[in-house]
């Protein structure tokens, strides 16, 4: 492993809030020493929970590269009856940065999700 970070919160760590429309960031990972050809992995978990008032809760999952409103690399809708834990791991290839940052973003458009944690963005760099 060439590069790491992670940002992450704690379950108890903060009030549980609900996740609307808007998008709302969770996380960030900075990355450096990215070359050519090295591979790229973010790896992301989710812990979160529908609302008493609907059947099912709904959440986009987005990884944002560069900026909050940056080019889209991983989208998902995810659902759930009651609680979830949603992870995932995105590899991807370096190019010619050397160095980015990424987000972890969500969204809800119907209001149909609470964040309760723990929520974390990791992201590591390999050499090919």
């Amino acid at each position: 492993m060439k590069f790491s970070d992670k940002m992450f919160a704690d379950a108890g760590s903060f009030a549980p809030f609900l996740v609307g429309p808007d998008e709302i960031v969770l996380a960030s990972a900075g990355l450096a020493n990215i070359a050519p050809g090295d591979r790229i992995v973010l790896s992301f978990e989710i812990v979160w929970e529908s609302l008493p008032e609907w059947d099912s809760g709904e959440l986009e999952i987005m990884i944002r590269e560069g900026s909050e409103t940056g080019t889209v690399l991983y989208w998902n809708m995810e659902s759930c009856f009651l609680r979830a834990r949603s992870t995932e791991r995105h590899t991807m290839v370096g190019g010619a940065v050397t160095a980015q940052r990424y987000y972890l973003i969500v969204r809800s458009a119907e209001k149909r999700a609470r964040i309760i944690g723990p929520y974390s963005l990791q992201g590591a760099v390999y050499a090919p």
